[in-house]
């Protein structure tokens, strides 16, 4: 509130110190209005709080240099080359580069006051050359603004040399126009850079879909015309490239990204902000999504240890309950060899019952595979288990079909679980067992003419989809009514047979 005091006060001492300049030179009513006019418009361009306070007060001073130079003769070129050196800074009120600051050595100059108007034009059309250098958000309003001071001031001033004719209050009032314009369309043109770079983070992220760092690079340098730009994770930054500026992105203070540019755009503070926005939600984009998949694979690691030890548990049950069915009938038979006949046949008669049990037993047991499966070891255990199946089954088994022990494995569940759904389910009276290999997989196709109609989403065959799945394998279940069960399993190879 201050400064506006300050600045409401200090304005309206220089309009009434130029009234009265302008009274006593005898100029019109409207004429004088305008004159305070323009003045005043580039003091409130500058006041209103869009832009950075340098820029803004750039503005302002061409405003307060216009009004002070109807008060002092030999201050009348002092707001051109305040002017000049506003546009050329123009949107972020730093001056850049060697033909910027050449532009601002001439303005100097012009400000003496000793500089004839050619000259003066000359130094708004070298601030629209250095305007033009600006990123296409930035140079519009610069561009225009210097070159339409420049073309009216080198218009003027050839009119004045070659017609007799010429009204030299015309061309004033012209001048002040374009000055007003000028003046009025500042706040709007720097609204509208900030607003472009605003949305080019955005506009960068969702332009298309992005593929890593180097997907978001091509990207951001086709944006920046910049088609060599480079982006790296700091981590990942072998240092500096001598070929290549950088800007260093960094996140609560700890670099997080480095871009290796020749982007002439990025030199604007304002552009490499919203460049260095859309990094930052890269990068951390980027780190989202490895975490994400270290997490995916730590479950899969866990799903994978717990069906192990799972099928482990399974295979040490089944062994030690055969092994003690098998011990409790040799003792019994030990213990009474010696009794009488009526007591062996009825030992028999028991026997033959734990016999059974025992093969029951041993039905279990084959649906378990051996240790040693893995590098084409699976025809046999399948051969083992068709051959104990309650309906036909026929294995056929391409000569290539090896894989690793968990892909066999995995293979031989299905199998088992496959044959023994068609048996007891589905009523099937011939089941066929198809194992092939196809590059780095190896499937599995179990086919039966049963009834059909089986349930994909059943306990057993969830199970199966879900080990499958450890393994990144598929299973696929087609059962229409009436027309038998096929079961497809497919599960990658990490080996193959030599």
């Amino acid at each position: 509130m201050v400064r506006l005091a300050v600045v409401v006060v200090a304005t309206g001492g220089l309009v009434m110190l130029a009234v009265r300049a302008d009274q006593a030179a005898q100029v019109d009513g409207w004429r004088m209005a305008v004159d305070v006019a323009v003045g005043v418009v580039f003091i409130v361009a500058g006041a209103l709080p869009t832009g950075p306070v340098r820029q803004r007060a750039m503005v302002a001073a061409v405003g307060g240099a216009w009004l002070l130079g109807s008060v002092f003769v030999q201050a009348l070129s002092l707001h051109q080359s305040v002017l000049a050196v506003a546009l050329v800074a123009f949107p972020t009120g730093q001056i850049r580069g060697r033909l910027a600051w050449l532009a601002v050595a001439l303005a100097g100059v012009v400000a003496t006051g000793v500089v004839p108007q050619p000259a003066v034009a000359l130094l708004f059309a070298l601030a629209a050359v250095c305007a033009a250098m600006r990123p296409p958000s930035a140079r519009w309003y610069p561009v225009t603004a210097a070159g339409a001071t420049a073309a009216t001031l080198g218009v003027s001033w050839s009119l004045a040399r070659s017609q007799e004719s010429f009204d030299p209050a015309v061309a004033l009032l012209d001048y002040q126009v374009v000055l007003g314009l000028v003046a009025v369309t500042f706040p709007v043109a720097y609204w509208s850079a900030l607003r472009v770079r605003r949305r080019l983070a955005d506009a960068v992220l969702v332009s298309r879909p992005l593929t890593g760092l180097d997907g978001f690079a091509s990207v951001l340098g086709e944006a920046l015309g910049d088609p060599s730009l480079e982006v790296h994770r700091w981590q990942d930054f072998a240092g500096r490239q001598a070929d290549r500026n950088l800007l260093t992105v960094s996140e609560d203070d700890v670099p997080v990204a480095v871009v290796a540019h020749r982007s002439a755009a990025l030199e604007d503070p304002l552009t490499a902000r919203a460049v260095a926005t859309a990094v930052r939600l890269a990068v951390a984009n980027l780190r989202l999504q490895e975490e994400q998949l270290a997490r995916l694979r730590e479950l899969e690691a866990a799903r994978a240890r717990v069906v192990a030890a799972a099928d482990r548990q399974r295979e040490e049950v089944a062994e030690e309950l055969g092994q003690n069915v098998a011990a409790v009938l040799r003792d019994a038979q030990a213990e009474l060899a010696d009794v009488r006949v009526g007591t062996a046949t009825a030992l028999g008669i028991v026997g033959s019952e734990l016999a059974a049990a025992i093969a029951e037993i041993g039905d279990l047991v084959a649906g378990i595979p051996p240790a040693t499966l893995g590098e084409g070891r699976l025809r046999d255990a399948l051969e083992i288990l068709a051959a104990r199946a309650p309906a036909e089954a026929v294995i056929s088994y391409s000569g290539d079909s090896a894989g690793d022990a968990d892909a066999e494995t995995a293979l031989f569940y299905v199998c088992s679980e496959a044959l023994a759904n068609a048996a007891k389910h589905a009523d099937a009276g011939r089941i066929k067992i198809d194992v092939r290999r196809y590059g780095d997989l190896l499937e599995a196709t179990i086919t039966d003419d049963g009834r059909g109609g089986a349930d994909p989403s059943g306990s057993g065959l969830t199970g199966l989809s879900d080990r499958l799945a450890v393994l990144d394998g598929r299973l696929r279940v087609e059962s229409p009514p009436g027309a038998g069960t096929t079961v497809t399993a497919t599960v990658p190879c990490r080996r193959r047979l030599s």
